[in-house]
């Protein structure tokens, strides 16, 4: 059994199974060049470890996304496909404000609105990103089959064919 601070988004005695500062995600941004301080922390993760062997099996997660913009441009996860695209993933909102980003491939995207309670099924054919709109934590936990398999290099390569940005009207979608 393991223990979920529903506020902090860590399990009891966890440590971060990965880390990620603006120098890891640098190329993910549009501008950047923009990045003041590369060492800046944008994105811890806590839970089971992303692939294991046997049979497969339900994981979890949780994501603790920073606030924090580089340029006009959120803060925001890598982003991944998954390589079994009948395997999805489903997303649970604890605290903060944000988006999940979607992109089929044909590069379509589009968001959905994330806030404490909001629960996303996310169709494993989609590539999917979170990006914290707020100015506070996002967290959210995520759960997923062991055998879905993860797709980071095509968004490194090929990125998302929009980004969320800061608007004088709000956060909004662009090219």
């Amino acid at each position: 059994m393991s223990r979920l601070d529903l506020t902090s988004g860590v399990f009891a005695g966890a440590e971060a199974q990965s880390r990620k500062t603006l120098k890891d995600l640098a190329r993910y941004f549009r501008d950047p060049a923009a990045i003041q301080n590369e060492d800046l922390l944008v994105y811890e993760t806590f839970g089971c470890p992303g692939e294991v062997e046997g049979p497969p099996r339900l994981l979890y997660a949780t994501t603790v996304l920073q606030p924090g913009k580089v340029g006009d441009e959120y803060f925001m996860t890598r982003g991944h496909f998954h390589l079994d695209p009948t395997r999805g993933e489903n997303m649970l909102t604890l605290r903060g404000q944000g988006a999940l980003i979607l992109m089929n491939r044909l590069g379509d995207a589009w968001q959905e609105k994330m806030e404490p309670g909001s629960v996303h099924d996310i169709d494993g054919r989609y590539a999917h990103r979170v990006v914290n709109t707020g100015d506070e934590p996002l967290v959210f936990y995520v759960t997923w089959m062991s055998d879905c398999g993860h797709d980071y290099a095509q968004i490194e390569r090929d990125g998302f064919s929009k980004k969320l940005i800061e608007t004088p009207d709000g956060p909004a979608l662009v090219e």
